[in-house]
C-alpha cells in the first residue's frame, strides 16, 4: 500500500513539473495581451523638462539645491517648464532654471548613470542593443520622467536632468539667491519670489510636493554611487 501511495505521489509530482512550462506560457501570454499601446497626437501631449540644480563643493559632492518659492500658493518648487518649438529638452531644463531663478545652470555629467539609452559607440557594429538598463559613463541623459495627466485628454511628460549652478560652495553660506543674482527673466512674471540654495536635508523638508522630494532623493542617490 505504501509503495502504491509513493508511486501515485511521484506520478502527480511528475505531471505537475511537466505542466509548468505550459502554465508559464499561458501566464506570459496573458500579461502580454494586457499591455496596451497608447498613442497621442501632437495636440494631446506636452513635452517639458526640468533640472535638479545642485551646488557642488570643491570635491564634487552635492551640498545644496536651488529652489524657487511660488508666492501665490506659498510653495517651494523645482524649476521646470514646457519646451519651446524646435528646442531640445536638455536646453529646456537649464533654460527654465535660469528664467525662474536668475541662476545660470548647466547639465552635470554623471559618472555612472543608469539609462536605457543605447550607446552610440557600440553602434552599428553591435547590432540591436537590448532595451534593458545599463550604466552610462559621464552621461547627461535624463535621470527621471514624470507623467502627469492634464485635463481629460492630455499627458504632460516632464524629463528631469541633474544640473549644477556654478557658485562656489564656500561663499554661499545660507544665503538667499535673490541676494546674489538678478531676478530671472521670467521669475516675477511667473509668480516666483525668493529663490534660495538650501542644504539638501533642508530642501527635502521645505519642498511642497512628495514628487519633488523623490526627484531630489533619487538624484542624490545616483550621485552618491559615484564615490
Amino acid at each position: 500500500m505504501a509503495d502504491r501511495r509513493s508511486l501515485a505521489l511521484f506520478g502527480a509530482a511528475t505531471a505537475l513539473l511537466a505542466a509548468i512550462p505550459a502554465a508559464y506560457f499561458v501566464i506570459k501570454r496573458s500579461f502580454k495581451d494586457k499591455r496596451v499601446q497608447l498613442q497621442y497626437t501632437s495636440s494631446q501631449f506636452i513635452l517639458a523638462a526640468g533640472a535638479i540644480p545642485f551646488q557642488f563643493d570643491a570635491a564634487g559632492i552635492p551640498k545644496r539645491v536651488l529652489l524657487a518659492h511660488y508666492t501665490e500658493r506659498d510653495e517651494w518648487l523645482l524649476s521646470k517648464g514646457r519646451k519651446d518649438e524646435g528646442e531640445d529638452l536638455a536646453t529646456t531644463a537649464t533654460r527654465e532654471v535660469f528664467e525662474e531663478t536668475g541662476y545660470p545652470c548647466r547639465l552635470h555629467p554623471v559618472r555612472l548613470l543608469p539609462t536605457c539609452a543605447p550607446s552610440p559607440s557600440l553602434l552599428p557594429e553591435s547590432g540591436i542593443q537590448p532595451q534593458s538598463a545599463r550604466l552610462a559613463h559621464n552621461s547627461s541623459e535624463p535621470f527621471m520622467l514624470t507623467l502627469r495627466p492634464v485635463g481629460l485628454d492630455k499627458q504632460k511628460l516632464i524629463f528631469w536632468y541633474i544640473g549644477a549652478v556654478d557658485v562656489p560652495y564656500d561663499v554661499a553660506e545660507d544665503l538667499a539667491s535673490t541676494d546674489r543674482m538678478p531676478a530671472g527673466t521670467h521669475q516675477l512674471a511667473e509668480g516666483f519670489g525668493e529663490v534660495k540654495l538650501w542644504d539638501i536635508p533642508d530642501a527635502l523638508e521645505v519642498l511642497s510636493y512628495e514628487g519633488d522630494r523623490e526627484l531630489v532623493r533619487t538624484a542624490v542617490a545616483i550621485l552618491a554611487s559615484e564615490t
